[in-house]
């Protein structure tokens, strides 16, 4: 199946990217507002289908980097055997699943201790690798998340095979922003 996804980034990651065809950075990151960006499932390329929340993490990326300037880019996805979240097959119930996977297999699992945001970061972390793995172990190449009805996130395991024409959909200048609110 392929759709048209949207990820919002600085400018100057956006000319890496176009330049290169493929995305370096990893989702997890740090903004200055306190919101942070993870990867809930494992290593992957993290999307959305809408423009308006591609523009907020375009500014939170842009703002992070001290970059005047955001990118809304827009790419080809191609997706073959996705796992479909939604309200029938809940976040909740794949870490649960993925996590009993893991347990099966008699490998062992991060073993709690102190309740820091730090720990709290490593936990989530390898978390989301179980759940990538337990994904791909069943031959599914990446999620289909529907938030609701209308919002929703890609998560891609094979970027080199799943993406093409990357490409600049919209600039905007963040300064301008900030004044304005």
């Amino acid at each position: 199946m392929m759709r048209t996804a949207y990820r919002g980034v600085s400018f100057h990651e956006a000319q890496e990217v176009v330049r290169n065809q493929r995305y370096d950075r990893t989702e997890s990151r740090d903004f200055l507002n306190g919101v942070a960006a993870r990867s809930s499932f494992g290593q992957g390329l993290y999307l959305v289908n809408d423009q308006e929340l591609a523009a907020k993490y375009a500014f939170c990326h842009a703002e992070v980097e001290n970059d005047e300037q955001a990118v809304i880019l827009k790419q080809k996805i191609h997706l073959i055997h996705p796992f479909i979240l939604n309200y029938k097959y809940s976040e909740t119930r794949l870490r649960s699943e993925a996590l009993n996977w893991k347990l099966d297999q008699n490998l062992s699992l991060p073993k709690e201790s102190t309740d820091t945001i730090e720990h709290s970061i490593e936990t989530s972390r390898k978390i989301g690798k179980v759940i990538q793995e337990y994904l791909t172990h069943h031959s599914y190449d990446g999620i289909i998340y529907h938030l609701n009805d209308e919002l929703i996130y890609y998560v891609l395991y094979d970027q080199a095979t799943q993406v093409e024409n990357i490409e600049i959909d919209f600039v905007f200048n963040i300064n301008l922003l900030k004044k304005e609110s």
